[in-house]
């Protein structure tokens, strides 16, 4: 086991068994195929370049007077404490655990990594106990800071950074890199319109927090699915608000490109750590990502550093074991997906060490319980909410749950899958058509991939340490590209992409090729950073983070990848309604941004207000569930309401429950808030909320309010259905 270190002591690269004349051809050709190609459908448009650089639109951040600079500060010192606070907690643990650092950058990664996944199960023990509040988590958070302190005086780093000496592409990769990395600091400043963050990610820990607990939100399926960074962002709610939670996802792929830069500087070299930071930081669903509240960074993240731990482990080195499983049972609990980085990581480890089979059997067995116990309270919540520990799949084996709708569940696999049946074709041209956009949501994806890693091997051996990214890599590509055409899923295997496609380019073999192709490492990751730039532009959140204009303006209407904008029903809601108010959600999924007890159901969940009137015989009786249920006032979204039945099904009525619903409408509703969108003059959409009635002023005569649901909803959901017939609302 010891030889395998030594390999990385003499850092040899070996002659390629090609010869020189062969590698430049293939290279040639292949990489003018894969780049005229991609760039054939992904053309920058310099106009939109000069759009974007036009400084003036942007110099109203400077302007003292609405205080946005210091709002943003703030929102960065709180993250900044946040994250110090991990890392002090993470570094207490592993400093009283004996373990040994190569450098202050490794120390600073696996501490910070470390004390994420003590609070996020923290959190989860607080919520559970029914705990959550502000108070607790800033005595929390600051007692661990305390803790880091005198840590860092007793025990302080040694701040010892390599001296190599950089060239000037080397110094442009950095600036690309930089450049990359304020504009997700931009985006994550700016207000979350990520749909799956408003539904869930930030939808449920906002659910917590208004509860001061972990509760079940029964028609909210996504609830269920381990939750590690839920538990982060639910932190980032209490301590300030959604921003400081974009904070920490962004922090985290900041936190990836160090982990790459100390594995690099371990292993490798400098310059190694700097190209694979920029090919992995500069894809663009990476930078979109970083500035929306999801899990694929934090995913990246847990399953880059369970892979270094493997990396690190020897026999005199057990501690590096448990550590790696600790961080893969870690990634399965932010996402399910996580099976695939710990299939990567033992893969790795097995085959590396294959000849000592016997010993390597029995470590992975060891290494497999430590992460299986880490996962395990997320299966243990599952169970208890569902009755499947692994819900929503494997539903066919255990008890069925009354709130939820098994075929709607179906199609959500579906939807994650992006295909239907497996086709060996299809699969072999997977690369290619996720490289050109050929497949939904793999726009703008990076053509290094393609383009480099079949063809790298040409330019010499691997090292025995690479060797390690390699096999990951291609295990978590596999099983991801067995399950999914969704590009971001992947994304914890692009930091071991990026190791390897830089190894191979920064070596000393064929430096005349080399340099070709740095410079086009060069170009693609400035493309990518220029593509980034101008989704982040289009979808217009830059706006509020410079004050042109106001949180309250951009959330409330439509804009790229937001539809139907809510949030002014939101803030009516939140302003007006007394605190124990608690809203039924018809015809929207997203919860965020509300501060009172929603009712509401994603789009692949059961519809709470058609599973009310479907139990009910009549108006009366569906009053009296609604009010059973505590719930006192309605919020509803016209516009995704209709686009949420004809794409989801949302609305499964029939003709007895719609005439129900009819009927409570009349009889029961009062409209106190309404706000149309107008798009070019043209009328787009309506939020509205309403009042529950009392039975005694129900019984007063009153003017029912425009019935959005039976005039406008389903009869654009399924206006050639003639055989449905619904009685005439007033």
């Amino acid at each position: 086991m010891g030889n395998i270190k030594k390999i990385r002591e003499k850092k040899v690269e070996k002659i390629s068994f090609f010869p020189g004349w062969l590698i430049w051809t293939v290279i040639g050709i292949w990489g003018f195929i894969v780049l005229k190609n991609y760039y054939s459908v992904f053309k920058p448009n310099f106009n939109n370049l000069e759009i974007m650089l036009s400084f003036d639109q942007y110099l109203g951040i400077f302007n003292l007077g609405n205080f946005l600079i210091f709002k943003h500060l703030l929102s960065i010192l709180l993250a900044g404490f946040f994250f110090f606070s991990a890392f002090a907690v993470g570094r207490s643990v592993l400093l009283r655990a004996g373990l040994m650092f190569f450098n202050f950058l490794e120390e600073i990664v696996f501490s910070v990594a470390l004390g994420l996944g003590i609070i996020a199960y923290l959190i989860l023990l607080i919520g559970v106990l029914g705990f959550l509040s502000g108070h607790i988590i800033y005595i929390i958070v600051f007692a661990f800071f305390i803790v880091g302190i005198i840590d860092l005086k007793n025990h302080p780093l040694q701040l010892i950074f390599p001296k190599e000496k950089l060239s000037l592409p080397d110094i442009l990769a950095v600036v690309i890199l930089v450049v990359a990395m304020l504009i997700n600091l931009s985006g994550a400043l700016s207000p979350e319109i990520f749909y799956d963050s408003l539904v869930y990610h930030l939808g449920v820990p906002n659910f917590y927090k208004i509860h001061h607990k972990i509760v079940n939100m029964p028609f909210v399926f996504l609830s269920n699915l381990p939750a590690v960074a839920s538990m982060l962002f639910t932190t980032g709610l209490f301590i300030k608000d959604e921003i400081v939670a974009k904070l920490i996802n962004y922090g985290s792929g900041i936190f990836t490109c160090l982990t790459i830069l100390s594995i690099s500087i371990r292993y490798f070299n400098l310059k190694t750590g700097i190209y694979a930071s920029l090919i992995f930081y500069t894809i663009t669903h990476v930078m979109i990502g970083s500035w929306s509240c999801g899990s694929e960074a934090l995913l990246a993240f847990f399953g880059l550093l369970s892979l270094y731990g493997i990396i690190n482990f020897s026999d005199e080195k057990k501690g590096w074991l448990i550590l790696s499983a600790i961080f893969s049972g870690i990634a399965m609990g932010v996402k399910y997906t996580g099976l695939f980085v710990a299939a990567g990581v033992a893969a790795s480890y097995i085959f590396i060490y294959f000849s000592s089979l016997r010993k390597t059997v029995k470590n992975i067995i060891v290494w497999g319980f430590i992460s299986s116990a880490v996962i395990s309270p997320w299966l243990v919540k599952n169970y208890i909410y569902k009755k499947n520990p692994v819900y929503p799949y494997m539903s066919q084996l255990f008890l069925k749950d009354s709130t939820s709708d098994y075929e709607k569940l179906k199609g959500f696999i579906v939807e994650a899958r992006q295909f239907g049946t497996f086709s060996l074709s299809d699969w072999i041209k997977h690369p290619w058509n996720i490289t050109m956009g050929k497949i939904p949501n793999s726009e703008h994806f990076t053509p290094l991939f393609l383009f480099l890693l079949p063809l790298v091997f040409l330019l010499g051996r691997p090292s025995g340490i690479l060797k390690y990214f390699i096999v990951y890599f291609l295990v978590v590509w596999l099983t991801w590209s067995l399950s999914s055409t969704m590009i971001r899923f992947m994304m914890p295997a692009y930091p071991a992409a990026g190791l390897i496609i830089a190894y191979y380019l920064t070596g000393n073999l064929y430096k005349s090729l080399k340099k070709i192709l740095l410079l086009t490492v060069l170009f693609v990751c400035a493309v990518n950073v220029y593509w980034s730039g101008w989704i982040y532009y289009i979808q217009g959140g830059w706006q509020v983070v410079t004050g042109k204009q106001s949180k309250e303006e951009f959330l409330s209407t439509t804009h790229s990848s937001y539809p139907y904008g809510y949030y002014a029903a939101m803030e009516f809601i939140n302003r007006n309604l007394p605190k124990d108010a608690k809203v039924l959600f018809i015809g929207e999924g997203r919860s965020f941004y509300i501060d009172r007890p929603p009712v509401v159901s994603s789009a692949h969940d059961l519809t709470p207000i058609v599973e009310f009137a479907k139990s009910s015989n009549s108006a009366n009786e569906l009053y009296l569930k609604i009010k059973q249920e505590g719930i006192t006032h309605i919020f509803f979204n016209m516009g995704e309401a209709i686009r949420l039945g004809r794409s989801y099904r949302m609305f499964q009525w029939d003709e007895k429950s719609l005439d129900v619903y009819n009927d409570f409408w009349k009889t029961y509703i009062k409209e106190i808030f309404k706000k149309d969108e107008i798009i070019n003059g043209n009328f787009a959409n309506r939020v509205a909320v309403y009042e529950i009635l009392t039975e005694k002023e129900a019984a007063l005569p009153h003017v029912p309010p425009f019935n959005l649901m039976t005039e406008i909803v389903v009869k654009n959901i399924n206006p050639r259905n003639k055989n449905f017939k619904i009685k005439k609302s007033t």
